[in-house]
């Protein structure tokens, strides 16, 4: 599986990383009500995030962790500040965080396994 053209893994990583950011903009009052069980939601998009940019083999740990968390601190700043009816929320970003920890470890066992 990992052998897989990086150029693929490059795209799917684009590709998720916007379809984040417009599921992070879909205004409030339309987004499903996932109750406290959004936090898992957060932590399982971003472990997809970083598994995804580590498996490009173009882009470090250290740099999926640090652009990762970064992401993570801009959607959460974006919802706060647009008129979407959605907030920021600090927990949503440690799952977010979490996740990326998972993700890059995660595709670290495996790329070494591979």
């Amino acid at each position: 599986m990992i052998r897989l053209n990086r150029t693929l893994f490059l795209w799917l990583a684009i590709g998720w990383t916007v379809a984040m950011f417009v599921a992070c903009s879909w205004p409030g009052k339309d987004a499903p009500n996932l109750s406290n069980n959004d936090k898992w939601g957060h932590a399982l998009m971003f472990a997809i995030f970083a598994v995804l940019w580590m498996l490009t083999k173009r882009k470090t740990a250290v740099w999926v962790l640090g652009v990762g968390i970064a992401y993570g601190l801009f959607t959460e700043v974006w919802q706060g500040v647009m008129p979407i009816g959605r907030s920021f929320d600090w927990y949503d970003l440690l799952a977010d965080a979490v996740g990326v920890v998972i993700g890059v470890g995660v595709a670290s066992l495996v790329m070494r396994n591979d």
